[in-house]
């Protein structure tokens, strides 16, 4: 090719206008409402979510540390309580607070929500100073604890039946209520007649 064309071809492709780079996209379009209001809704479901989840795991964790509370106490109080009616209402504590740990232990593996081996560390010192009464002392002390116990495993339950979004756990809950209820009424009255006792 003579020189004069090289020269041709390279002043004709130096004057042409260079194409945009393929790599090049155009710039972001703003988002329209519509799309903002569905990204909105979308972040704010997933913050429900979230919340919802993390209220169920919580009332399952507070729940077995007062289920393995009341559990243990009733045990312990099957063994030291002077008064048979104690001592016999402590093994029904015992049996029955353990059932509902063992239901509760259940829907938690299946909904995949992690329970503690032991309970709260609150729980613990309950229990260490109701064992460190007595006798009669030792009575009224698991009778009042056990008391106020029921107050707040009723409190409890009775939101997650109407507020857990698990539908096994808010069923477990609903179902748990009057046994509890049923409790807490015979540990008052049990309270009240081991308060009487001189």
């Amino acid at each position: 090719m003579p020189r004069s064309l090289h020269f041709l071809a390279a002043a004709l492709l130096s004057a042409l206008p260079l194409a945009p780079a393929a790599a090049q996209a155009p710039p972001p379009k703003e988002a329209s409402p519509v799309d903002k209001a569905r990204d909105k809704a979308a972040a704010a479901d997933a913050a429900l979510v979230q919340a919802q989840l993390k209220y169920d795991s919580g009332f399952a964790v507070a729940a077995s540390s007062g289920n393995l509370l009341a559990a243990a106490l009733g045990g312990l109080a099957a063994q030291k309580a002077t008064a048979l009616e104690v001592k016999d209402w402590g093994k029904q504590q015992d049996a029955d607070l353990t059932q509902l740990q063992t239901q509760l232990q259940g829907i938690a593996g299946r909904a995949a929500f992690a329970l503690p081996a032991a309970m709260s560390a609150a729980d613990r010192k309950t229990y260490d100073d109701v064992n460190d009464r007595k006798y009669l002392g030792f009575d009224k002390k698991y009778l009042r604890d056990l008391k106020e116990l029921h107050q707040h495993l009723i409190a409890l339950y009775a939101d997650a039946a109407t507020q857990a979004t698990n539908p096994e756990l808010r069923a477990f809950a609903a179902d748990a209520l009057p046994k509890l209820r049923a409790h807490g009424t015979t540990t008052a009255q049990l309270f009240d007649r081991a308060n009487a006792r001189k």
